[in-house]
């Protein structure tokens, strides 16, 4: 099983979990700097000998890519207009060494149809790429044998070891000055919604804002204990992302044993049981720099009004 596979693997994970998620506005392109894609219905699709289906958007007669050359690609894959995965959701390039195919019709007899510059969409066997480019142990759920996938690719460069290594460079310098502007708007951002808010609180030593609501009057919750807590969490913008009064039961967890995000296991320890109150968690407490999945982005505060109701000794 070819080492690309783990990637792929990978992509698959996060396309699982952001299924449907992604903009699904759009049409084929002749633009320069996108890949769009249409109904496949819309598309007059060329076949191989191998039968492999392909519609090259942009032809621009650049250079093929050498074998185990990197490419640096803007890719799309999808099932009908369900996206399955999009490379742009990571702000930046997906990369895949070219290799010999594995089978006829698959994504690298597909890239090998390509040069730097092309973009182009293909039909791919989803069984085969799942199972045996993937190397997944079975077909997803959401597919049968005999589907699809539609993939939109563009060729955006052919690296060959020297220039991918700086190309990588790059790319962490570019994230790391990124990361730094979030983190500065991040603090920004949470200072004013304090003010708005009229929160007057000081943080703790490790900047949590906590302000009590309603003092409990039942058993201090202390590391180790079980505790119940009801919730609603919320950004900034008061989006609300997760609620456990809409569920209509609240969460269980071991306190202060990483069951759940460092400002929970500070802020709940905080409080009585029968308790209420509001924690203001910055991200550094929280998901930091990765967010979580499609709803909390990266470097994001979070708001939680949680109430404390029952500590199991």
């Amino acid at each position: 099983m070819r080492t690309i596979n783990f990637l792929l693997i990978s992509m698959l994970v996060l396309a699982l979990a952001a299924c449907g998620s992604a903009d699904q506005n759009g049409n084929a392109t002749n633009d320069n700097d996108q890949v769009g894609f249409a109904s496949v219905d819309d598309l007059d699709f060329n076949e191989t000998e191998s039968g492999l289906k392909y519609l090259i958007h942009i032809d621009s007669g650049g250079e093929k890519p050498d074998m185990e050359d990197i490419l640096s690609l803007t890719m799309v894959y999808r099932v009908g207009d369900e996206v399955l995965f999009d490379s742009r959701d990571a702000g930046m390039p997906m990369f895949l060494p070219m290799m010999e195919p594995e089978y006829p019709g698959d994504i690298y007899e597909a890239l090998s149809l390509m040069a730097v510059g092309d973009s182009a969409t293909f039909l791919i066997d989803a069984e085969r790429f799942f199972l045996e480019t993937a190397g997944a142990p079975e077909l997803p759920a959401f597919l049968e044998p005999g589907d699809d996938l539609i993939f939109d690719i563009k060729m955006e460069a052919a690296l060959d070891e020297a220039a991918f290594a700086e190309e990588q460079q790059r790319l962490m310098e570019e994230q790391m000055q990124a990361d730094m502007a979030r983190a500065e708007q991040e603090e920004d951002l949470m200072l004013d919604y304090l003010a708005e808010e009229g929160i007057t609180a000081e943080p703790t030593e490790s900047g949590l804002y906590y302000v009590e609501r309603e003092e409990g009057d039942g058993a201090q919750a202390q590391a180790g204990d079980m505790v119940a807590v009801h919730y609603e969490g919320r950004l900034l913008d008061g989006t609300v992302f997760d609620s456990s009064y809409e569920r209509g039961e609240p969460i269980e967890f071991g306190l202060g044993q990483g069951q759940v995000i460092p400002g929970w296991d500070e802020g709940i320890s905080m409080m009585r049981e029968g308790g209420r109150a509001t924690l203001v968690i910055p991200s550094h407490l929280a998901y930091g720099d990765r967010g979580a999945g499609q709803v909390i982005p990266p470097f994001s505060t979070l708001v939680f009004d949680v109430e404390l109701i029952e500590v199991f000794n």
